[in-house]
């Protein structure tokens, strides 16, 4: 049963994979007793054993910063989580997150998160632990996030992430030369995906960049740049456009060097005085090695500037204040890519087994504790009703008819 749990939730493995594993394992060891368990019953497992996770197991106490985001939509649901970093005295995070340093505090499903739904969320999930100290909340600039936390009074503080990606939308977003460049590399991947010439050619320009394509692009003009004279002058003609953009390349190129110099600060040291002061030493060394400066890399270095003073009054004589929150995009990345989700159900309990560390003794107490009615219960309070699933049961109960 541990073994079934962990291939799903550790692993990577589906629950059929899980169910013929564990039945090969048993067959291995001469257990001849065990049979194959079905997958419905090792979804029964991993729900019941999150489920356990997330109610029994946790007993917060201390400073605690939380960390707050709502999935894009899968089906016609999203999901909310809120995952707690805990802050020791005189401790001093010198890394990105990761899974290991997240507690889950709450996780459910709506059809839309509104303000009032969020602050409910918030209070409940914190309510169950006493003796959790919140210091500030870290999230995105989403409406209804925002809304939520004004309301409660909640100390908070803008993802570094979202900041930096709001900023290259405002200062590109309406750059004519970049949309002609993105269509022009566009129209090259199609003319010679499928030809000899296809090393040439950069990755998929995503339409949900986040940074609007410039970093691929900033990183192809690059390596084409450096293979230009090895290229022949057929395999110039075709890429030949792109150095006709040179001006909107450098500028592109010195807004993508400032975001990775701010990134490599905030995500690693987060917001402090010291951050500060790096921040303002990185940009000066790197200013200083740009024969021209553009007004978007200047536009850039305000923006973050401005960013550390509307934050400066929480981290002053603070030794750092997290700002990222990229580790609770990591885990919607990690639920939703398993299997290509249509629809979230109470799955989304395996969530807070991300960090667990699972034993027999772990799982033989979940089981023995969680019934299933319990979870379904939860599901029933916690996971809206899907059309997906509601799709599902009319065609079995069809097929039962006929």
């Amino acid at each position: 049963m541990v073994l079934a749990v962990f291939i799903v939730v550790h692993g990577g493995g589906s629950l059929r994979c899980a169910a013929s594993t564990v039945a090969f394992f048993a067959r291995m060891m001469g257990w001849s007793s065990y049979g194959k368990p079905s997958p419905t019953t090792i979804r029964n497992w991993v729900i019941r054993c999150g489920y356990y996770a997330l109610k029994y197991t946790r007993d917060l106490k201390g400073d605690y910063v939380v960390i707050i985001d709502e999935s894009i939509q899968i089906g016609k649901e999203k999901l909310l989580l809120m995952l707690g970093v805990k802050v020791d005295a005189g401790q001093c995070q010198c890394a990105p997150l990761i899974g290991a340093d997240v507690e889950v505090l709450g996780v459910e499903v709506q059809n839309a998160w509104t303000g009032p739904l969020i602050a409910s969320f918030i209070q409940r999930n914190l309510s169950r632990y006493p003796g959790l100290r919140l210091l500030y909340m870290v999230s995105d600039q989403g409406t209804s996030l925002l809304a939520a936390m004004r309301s409660l009074g909640l100390p908070r503080v803008s993802d570094c992430t979202h900041v930096m990606m709001n900023a290259v939308k405002n200062i590109f977003e309406q750059d004519e030369a970049l949309s002609k460049l993105s269509a022009s590399i566009g129209q090259l991947r199609r003319r010679l995906m499928l030809t000899h010439w296809g090393c040439l050619l950069p990755p998929t320009l995503r339409d949900k960049d986040r940074f609007l394509r410039i970093f691929t692009i900033v990183q192809w003009a690059g390596r084409m740049n450096n293979y230009w004279d090895k290229l022949p002058a057929l395999a110039r003609q075709h890429i030949a456009f792109y150095r006709k953009a040179w001006p909107l390349i450098r500028r592109l190129r010195q807004v993508q060097e400032l975001i990775v110099i701010a990134s490599a600060i905030l995500k690693t040291a987060g917001l402090s005085e010291y951050s500060l002061q790096r921040w303002q030493k990185g940009v000066g060394q790197y200013l200083d090695t740009q024969k021209v400066v553009t007004k978007q890399a200047r536009a850039f270095i305000n923006i973050i500037d401005s960013y550390f003073a509307r934050h400066a009054e929480l981290y002053k004589g603070r030794d750092q204040v997290l700002c990222c929150s990229d580790i609770i995009e990591s885990t919607f990345s990690r639920y939703k890519n398993k299997g290509g989700m249509k629809a979230i159900s109470a799955d989304v309990l395996s969530i807070a087994l991300y960090n667990q560390e699972l034993t027999s003794e772990f799982v033989r107490s979940a089981l023995t504790s969680v019934s299933c009615q319990a979870v379904q219960e939860w599901q029933t309070q916690n996971v809206c009703h899907n059309r997906y699933g509601l799709r599902k049961r009319m065609d079995q109960e069809l097929k039962s008819v006929g």
